[in-house]
């Protein structure tokens, strides 16, 4: 009999109305025939909660300890979805990762999978049961908890996809599929049917937050097809495999972000001290961050420019502030209110896409600045210009 695996993240599982849709998913599934394996995601908002609480009572908590604590997030779910299950007479069975059979190497919080045990589980689906895993976690061969980093759900996914045979893994969001633009800012986009893993890949790299991109390399390598699909009964996907139907596009997605701030920080020495002690203020966080060191002369040192998430109250801004102030010789300056626009695709340095963009900058504006990578480009533009943006390209670009 075919196994799947199913993965549900975090925003479809924020409550308890949301894992009982959830579990009327794998409900169907199961009655199609299939052995299901289930990943589940912590509750949207839990891993933060659970970590600001640990850093106001140790700001420097040790990676071991942060790790047991912030795996119970995923092991909460796990245990609710099992119960959502048996509630529906199905025979849920919850697994923390090390159950599961998930070995790592002992880099707490950046965790990487070395081997994965298929018997616990294996036992479980011959017993008749629906084994729900608790993704974004593991353990080392002598049992200490460890998680894998952000989005580490998609990770225990594939691997357990790939070490179970699966005939797929499916990954359940709010969007039917992926499509050429976010269709909750841009009602015009279209859901794009067929993927190969490497225009997923080009997307992660972007920055568009979908699935992570080590789980995309693992199902690359192991030739394990994807598939992401909305949360709903009736949702449309898209499949990822070998095939694209996007190759031939100059540009086959546009994202906008939230907002976002920049970060500009000035005269760094040209030690990599002061960068490293930095970023470390970054490490641990779901703050999807792009950055950049610029070289300038050897009177004034290095140049850092930091894009991160625009969020208001008390925040890593005022932490930022206060590292910064306490660094003799250092200047930054933090801009808000800014929208990052990325343009995907494998013809983004071509003449048609910068006469594209010069026609929108005519009537919007020039960018703020840009930046990008072989396969992607992306810029800043405010945060009131974003939507505007986004729907001239895509008119320009994309629109069938």
């Amino acid at each position: 009999m075919r196994v799947r695996v199913l993965k549900f993240g975090g925003s479809s599982l924020a409550g308890g109305d949301q894992i009982e849709t959830a579990a009327a998913r794998v409900s169907e599934v199961t009655r199609a025939g299939l052995k299901v394996i289930v990943v589940v995601s912590a509750m949207g908002g839990a891993t933060d909660q659970l970590l600001a609480l640990a850093r106001r009572l140790h700001p420097e908590a040790p990676g071991e300890e942060l790790d047991r604590l912030l795996a119970t997030g995923e092991s909460q779910v796990a245990a609710l979805m099992a119960l959502a299950l048996q509630q529906r007479g199905l025979a849920g069975r919850s697994f923390s990762g090390g159950e599961a059979g998930l070995i790592t190497d002992a880099c707490f919080g950046r965790a990487r999978i070395l081997d994965v045990n298929p018997s616990p589980v294996a036992a479980s689906l011959a017993a008749g049961e629906i084994p729900v895993v608790a993704g974004f976690q593991g353990q080392t061969r002598d049992g200490r908890i460890t998680t894998l980093g952000r989005g580490g759900s998609d990770i225990t996914a594939v691997a357990l996809g790939h070490a179970h045979h699966a005939d797929r893994v499916v990954f359940f969001r709010h969007v039917e599929g992926v499509h050429s633009a976010d269709p909750r800012m841009l009602s015009l986009s279209y859901r794009l049917e067929r993927l190969d893993y490497d225009a997923m890949i080009d997307l992660a790299e972007a920055g568009a937050a979908l699935l992570h991109p080590q789980s995309l390399e693992q199902a690359r390598a192991y030739r394990l097809p994807l598939e992401v699909r909305g949360i709903t009964s009736t949702s449309d996907s898209t499949f990822i495999g070998d095939e694209s139907a996007v190759n031939h596009l100059p540009v086959w997605m546009i994202v906008l972000s939230h907002p976002v701030a920049v970060l500009s920080v000035d005269s760094l020495p040209q030690d990599t001290g002061t960068i490293a002690r930095l970023l470390h203020l970054l490490d641990r966080t779901d703050l999807c961050i792009d950055g950049c060191v610029q070289s300038t002369d050897s009177r004034t040192g290095l140049c850092l420019t930091l894009t991160l998430p625009d969020l208001e109250g008390p925040t890593l801004h005022e932490q930022l502030s206060d590292f910064l102030r306490e660094e003799p010789g250092l200047r930054f300056s933090i801009e808000r209110r800014q929208r990052r626009v990325t343009l995907v695709g494998r013809g983004v340095a071509s003449r048609r896409v910068q006469v594209a963009i010069d026609h929108v900058a005519q009537r919007m504006g020039p960018p703020l600045s840009s930046f990008g990578g072989q396969r992607h480009r992306a810029f800043l533009v405010p945060d009131a210009e974003g939507r505007g943006w986004l729907a001239s390209l895509h008119q320009e670009l994309i629109k069938r």
